[in-house]
This record gives C-alpha cells, sequence and structure tokens, in this order.
C-alpha cells in the first residue's frame, strides 16, 4: 500500500531501522527517492562520511 508520509517520519523510521540492526532492503526505492531529493534540495550541503570498501 503507498502512502505519503513527512521526511521527518521516513528518516526518523530508517534510522530506528539502522539503530536496531535491521535491514533496509525494503526501503531501497524509497532510499532512492529521498538521495533524489537529498540532491536537488540540499546539493551544497556538507556531510563527513568513512567510506568503506566493499
Amino acid at each position: 500500500m503507498k502512502r505519503e508520509i513527512t521526511i521527518k517520519e521516513f528518516v526518523g523510521d530508517l534510522l530506528k531501522r539502522i539503530e536496531q540492526a535491521k535491514t533496509i532492503d525494503c526501503c531501497k526505492e524509497e532510499l532512492k527517492t529521498f538521495a533524489e531529493l537529498a540532491r536537488r534540495k540540499m546539493p551544497d550541503e556538507k556531510i563527513s562520511v568513512d567510506w568503506k570498501d566493499a
């Protein structure tokens, strides 16, 4: 079932899943949508990253 939620709700649920070590595979398409939104709305914001090679 598709429904609209706020970015705040989405990120809150996503962070909760990550903290509980749950898979985020369920949110793959939503993460892509979120990433595109972030790229459009926050193109010059900075974030500190620690990339790990797979």
